[in-house]
């Protein structure tokens, strides 16, 4: 398999890639001159290249070719996942990537024992873009997905809910009375993942009332962290991804 970077200046020809792509590819990955390199722009396209300096400040590809190539979902699926502690964000964000996610959204629910002030919030979402960077590269999509400044519940629910239609809501429930089982999967798909405590009555029905369905992915009660590569993955099997 052949060294990915994500580069968003990509065109035929010499291209001088910045230092942290030219140290990752000359130190971590120990590029050698005439090595086989991707580079792909995160929207869409990819090119071949060969190295020609195995820089570590400053290394240079010629890419020979590029075409645009599509490994994305057959659905736009967007997580909508409440802020989670420890290093449970960085997974679900690394994972819906993996598993072909469009966009991920931070939500700050009432139970979400994960607080976060304006510029911890800003760091923390430059660390999440990271993440989902460097999942796209290792994963082959030429696309990242758009990861979200962190929303509060009423502000989440809002941009869905001024999204156009048609689109499916699902807020995921191991004691709703649907199952994944039988749900329809068309249009976008929101799914809504509550934090470690659950979600409120108040943030329950509020999403029932703006059309988002109650749904369970099983038997089991899954951590919160797990619940978007299960329901990512079921929709996958489902659209016939897998």
């Amino acid at each position: 398999m052949h060294p990915r970077l994500l580069c968003a200046d990509l065109t035929c020809g010499l291209l001088i890639l910045d230092e942290e792509n030219s140290h990752h590819l000359a130190v971590v990955l120990r590029a050698q001159v005439g090595d086989r390199v991707v580079i792909f722009d995160g929207q869409g396209r990819e090119g071949q290249g060969v190295l020609r300096t195995a820089d570590k400040t400053k290394a240079v590809v010629e890419i020979e070719s590029i075409q645009t190539i599509s490994r994305e979902s057959p659905l736009h699926i967007t997580v909508l996942q409440a802020l989670c502690t420890g290093d449970k964000m960085d997974w679900v964000v690394q994972k819906s990537t993996e598993l072909g996610a469009a966009q991920v959204v931070p939500v700050a629910a009432a139970r979400s024992l994960l607080k976060l002030e304006p510029g911890r919030a800003l760091k923390r979402l430059e660390h999440w873009r990271a993440i989902a960077q460097a999942a796209a590269a290792q994963s082959g999509r030429t696309i990242v997905p758009t990861i979200s400044p962190v929303m509060s519940f009423r502000e989440a629910l809002l941009d869905w809910t001024q999204r156009q239609s048609p689109k499916t809501g699902w807020l995921l429930d191991p004691f709703a009375e649907e199952r994944f089982s039988t749900a329809p999967t068309q249009g976008p798909i929101a799914i809504w993942i509550g934090p470690e405590a659950g979600w409120t009555d108040e943030e329950e029905q509020t999403a029932a009332v703006a059309g988002i369905r109650g749904l369970r992915l099983g038997p089991r009660i899954l951590r919160t962290e797990t619940v978007a590569a299960v329901a990512l993955t079921a929709i996958a099997m489902k659209c016939g991804e897998f």
